[in-house]
C-alpha cells in the first residue's frame, strides 16, 4: 500500500510523511521505505498548486528541519533512491515500470525536501542535511554506517546518479517523468545559486560544493553525453504522457494497477508542432504543461552553460562544439588522445525546435548561443528553407515589446543582429514574400517580403525604444540590425520606406524642439524618463543619442541609394515626399549624397510635370522614378565604407547571463518558487 493523495492537505495527516519528518530514525534497509514510496500524487502545476503545496507541508517540514540533524533520514532516503537507480540501471529492460515509479517517488520526495533546505538554508548546512547518517541501535554498525564510500558527499552520490539515469535510461513513456524529475532536481540543487544573497553567500559558485561536483571536471567524460541527450529531448519535443498518480481523486490507499493503466492509456498526442499556438502567452503555457521535458531540458542546457564561461566549462564547450549528425557518421561521443569528441545532434531536428519555440524567453537565449558560438548550427542557418519560421517569431518579441521585459527585447535584437552578419541571408529575406500577418494590427498589409517586415518592425522598436526607453544598447543594436541590411533593400514596401523615413523625420523634430527650449530656458515642460537632478545635462545626453541615431539612419538610407537604389523605388519616393527634411541636414557629409539624389529626381519629375501640364498622381511619379532610375549611376556619389556590424560579446558576460538564467528558471520553468523568500530572490536576481 501506499499514499494516494487526492488534495494536498492528505499530506499534512500522512503517517509516513509524519514519520520520515519525525524524530525516529529510519535506516536505509527499513521497509518502511517500501511504503513510503508506493505513492500517487499530482504534481504542482502552477505557483497557486505549489502555494497550497508549500502550506500543507510546512509543518512537516519544519520538524524535519529541527530533527534531520539528528535522524540522518534524508540520506538515508538518497541511499534508497541510489540502490533504486541502480537496480534500474542494472535492469535488462530500463523500461521497467515499477522501478522507474518508485526511482520516480523518491526523486520527487527528495526534490521537494531539497527544495524547502535550499530556501531556508545555507548550501553548507543543506550539504550537512545530506550527509547525516541513520543512526543504528548498534555503535558498533553506527561506526560503519558513518563513512560514505570513498570519502564522497552524499551530494556527489546523488548528482553521480541523477546525471546516470539521464544518460543511461531511454526516454520512454513509462521513464519520461523519471527524466523530468531528475533533471529538476538537479536544477533545485543548482538553485542554491540563487538564494545566495538571500543567505549571506558571496563567490558561491566557487565555493560551492555542488558546483564544484558539475564544473570541475567530475564528468569529463559524460557532459558531452548530457548535453546530447538534452538537445535530443528539445528536438523531440516529446508530448508528456499522463502523470503517475493522475487519474484524478480516489480513496487514500489505491491499488497501483490504474495509475499504471491510466499512463498506458492516456498518453496525449497534440504537440505543438501539430497545433502550432496562436500567440506567445498560450506557446509558453503549452510547452510547459505538453512539453515540460523538452522546456526543462533546455533551462538545464543554459544553467549548465552559462557558469564559469570563461573556464572550460565541459557542458558549454559540448553545446558549442557539437557537430550536425547528418554531416558525419560517428554518433556517439569518445575521447581520443585525451579531447572528446563533441555529441553529434540533429541539427534540423533541433532547429525545428528553436523555431517552434522561439517566442519563449529562454528559447531565444538558446537561439542566441547557438548562433553566436555553434559553428555546426551556423552553417545550418545558412543552408536552411523557409528561414521565416525563425525570424518571425523574433519579430513578434519585438513588436509587442511593450509586453515583453527588456532582456527578451535585448536579446531578441542581437539574435537579428547576428543573423544580419550573413551575406546570403540579408539577399534571401527579401525575396521570400508574406501575405498573412495576422498579428501586424498597426495596418493591414496585404503582402510584404520578409526583409521588408525585418526593417518595419526594427524601426518600430527603435522609434519605441527612443520615445519610451531610451536604452541605449537597444537603439544601438536596431541600427546596426538595419545598417547591415542597407545594402541589400531590394523593393521595400511603400509603408515600410514611409516609416523609415518619418522615423528620421520625427526625431529631427524632437532634436529641434530640445534645442530650442534648452536656448529659451524652457525646460520644465520636457518629459523625460529619468528624473535626473540635473535636467539641463539629461537633455544635453538625449541630444547627443538623437545625433547618434539620425547620423546613422542618413548612412543607411545612403547606402541603400549606394547598391540598391534601382531596387527601391518607392524609398526614392519617400525621399522626394520629404525633400525639405534633408535640407536641414546638409552638414553631414552623407546627406549630401541624399541630396544629390533628391536633386537628380526632383529635376526628372519637373520636366515631366511641365510636360503633362498638371499634377502626376502617384503611378506616374513611380514610372518616372523608375525610368530616372534605369539611367542614373551611383559613381556620381561619394564613397563612404560599407556599413557592417557585428555583435561582440561584453566582457564577463557571466555577470549578465548567470542571474538572468536563473530568472528564467524562475519564471519560465515548471519549478515553481511561491515562497517569499524565493519572492526575494527573484527580484535580486536582475537588480
Amino acid at each position: 500500500m501506499g499514499i494516494s493523495v487526492s488534495r494536498y492537505s492528505d499530506i499534512t495527516n500522512n503517517e509516513l510523511v509524519i514519520k520520515f519528518c519525525s524524530t525516529e530514525v529510519i535506516c536505509p534497509n527499513d521497509p518502511f521505505w517500501n511504503q513510503l514510496l508506493a505513492f500517487n500524487i499530482q504534481l504542482p502545476a502552477n505557483v497557486d498548486e505549489q502555494l497550497i503545496f508549500d502550506s500543507n507541508t510546512e509543518s512537516l517540514l519544519q520538524n524535519f528541519l529541527q530533527n534531520n540533524p539528528a535522524t540522518g533520514n534524508l540520506g538515508s532516503l538518497v541511499q534508497v533512491f541510489i540502490t533504486r537507480a541502480t537496480e534500474l540501471l542494472a535492469a535488462p529492460n530500463t523500461d521497467n515500470l515499477m522501478l522507474a515509479w518508485q526511482s520516480y517517488n523518491a526523486i520527487f520526495f527528495i526534490r521537494a525536501v531539497t527544495k524547502y533546505l535550499v530556501e531556508m538554508v545555507p548550501e553548507y548546512d543543506l550539504c550537512k542535511h545530506l550527509d547525516v547518517q541513520a543512526r543504528n541501535s548498534n555503535p558498533a554498525q553506527d561506526q560503519e554506517d558513518d563513512k560514505l564510500p570513498n570519502g564522497e558527499s552524499r551530494v556527489e552520490m546523488l548528482i553521480d546518479a541523477l546525471i546516470s539515469l539521464i544518460i543511461d535510461v531511454p526516454v520512454t513513456d513509462n521513464t519520461y517523468h523519471l527524466h523530468l524529475e531528475s533533471i529538476n532536481t538537479l536544477l533545485v540543487l543548482m538553485s542554491v545559486y540563487m538564494f545566495a544573497g538571500i543567505h549571506g553567500q558571496t563567490r558561491l559558485v566557487e565555493t560551492s560544493l555542488i558546483f564544484r561536483t558539475l564544473f570541475q571536471g567530475r564528468y569529463s567524460m559524460q557532459a558531452p553525453l548530457l548535453i546530447k541527450i538534452l538537445l535530443n529531448n528539445l528536438s523531440n519535443m516529446a508530448p508528456a504522457p499522463a502523470q503517475f498518480g493522475s487519474q484524478g481523486p480516489g480513496s487514500l490507499f489505491i491499488n497501483i494497477a490504474s495509475s499504471l493503466w491510466s499512463m498506458l492509456t492516456l498518453s496525449s498526442t497534440q504537440t505543438i508542432y501539430t497545433e502550432p499556438p496562436s500567440e506567445r502567452r498560450e506557446l509558453h503555457e503549452r510547452l510547459i504543461r505538453e512539453h515540460p521535458l523538452a522546456n526543462q531540458s533546455c533551462l538545464l542546457l543554459l544553467a549548465l552553460s552559462n557558469h564559469h564561461i570563461h573556464e572550460e566549462n565541459l557542458y558549454r564547450c559540448a553545446l558549442l562544439r557539437c557537430e550536425d549528425s547528418n554531416e558525419t557518421s560517428s554518433t556517439t561521443p569518445r575521447k581520443d588522445n585525451g579531447q572528446l569528441t563533441p555529441p553529434r545532434i540533429d541539427m534540423a531536428a533541433l532547429h525545428k525546435a528553436l523555431c517552434a519555440t522561439a517566442g519563449c524567453e529562454h528559447s531565444t537565449l538558446l537561439l542566441y548561443l547557438m548562433l553566436h558560438s555553434c559553428n555546426a548550427y551556423k552553417r545550418h542557418i545558412t543552408n536552411v528553407p523557409h528561414i521565416e519560421k525563425l525570424i518571425i517569431p523574433i519579430l513578434q518579441v519585438l513588436y509587442n515589446a511593450p509586453d515583453s521585459n527588456s532582456h527578451h527585447i535585448y536579446m531578441s535584437l542581437i539574435v537579428l543582429l547576428i543573423l544580419t552578419e550573413d551575406d546570403a541571408l540579408i539577399k534571401n529575406v527579401h525575396l521570400v514574400m508574406l501575405k498573412s500577418l495576422p498579428w501586424y494590427t498597426e495596418r493591414s498589409i496585404s503582402e510584404i517580403s520578409l526583409g521588408g517586415l525585418m526593417v518595419l518592425v526594427v524601426v518600430r522598436a527603435l522609434q519605441y525604444n527612443m520615445a519610451r526607453v531610451r536604452d541605449k544598447y537597444l537603439h544601438t543594436n536596431c541600427l546596426a540590425a538595419i545598417a547591415n541590411m542597407s545594402c541589400e533593400f531590394r523593393n521595400l514596401h511603400p509603408y515600410v520606406a514611409q516609416r523609415l523615413i518619418s522615423l528620421f523625420e520625427t526625431l529631427s523634430k524632437r532634436r529641434a524642439r530640445l534645442c530650442s527650449e534648452i536656448e529659451g530656458g524652457d525646460i520644465n515642460s520636457i518629459e523625460l524618463p529619468h528624473n535626473a537632478e540635473d535636467k539641463t545635462e539629461e537633455i544635453m545626453e538625449h541630444i547627443a543619442v538623437l545625433d547618434e541615431v539620425l547620423r546613422m539612419l542618413l548612412e543607411i538610407v545612403n547606402s541603400c541609394l549606394t547598391h540598391q537604389l534601382c531596387n527601391n523605388l518607392n524609398l526614392v519616393y519617400a525621399l522626394l515626399h520629404k525633400k525639405q527634411l534633408f535640407q536641414q541636414h546638409s552638414h553631414h557629409n552623407i546627406a549630401q549624397n541624399i541630396e544629390m539624389v533628391i536633386g537628380y529626381f526632383s529635376t526628372r519629375l519637373q520636366r515631366v510635370q511641365e510636360g503633362a501640364g498638371g499634377e502626376l498622381g502617384v503611378t506616374e511619379v513611380l514610372q518616372c522614378i523608375k525610368k530616372g532610375a534605369e539611367q542614373w549611376s551611383s559613381d556620381r556619389l561619394k564613397k563612404f565604407p560599407d556599413l557592417k556590424f557585428r555583435y561582440v560579446e561584453e566582457d564577463k558576460p557571466e555577470e549578465f547571463f548567470s542571474p538572468y538564467v536563473w530568472s528564467l528558471i524562475s519564471s519560465c520553468g515548471n519549478i515553481y518558487w511561491a515562497s517569499e523568500c524565493a519572492a526575494r530572490a527573484s527580484d535580486r536576481l536582475l537588480a
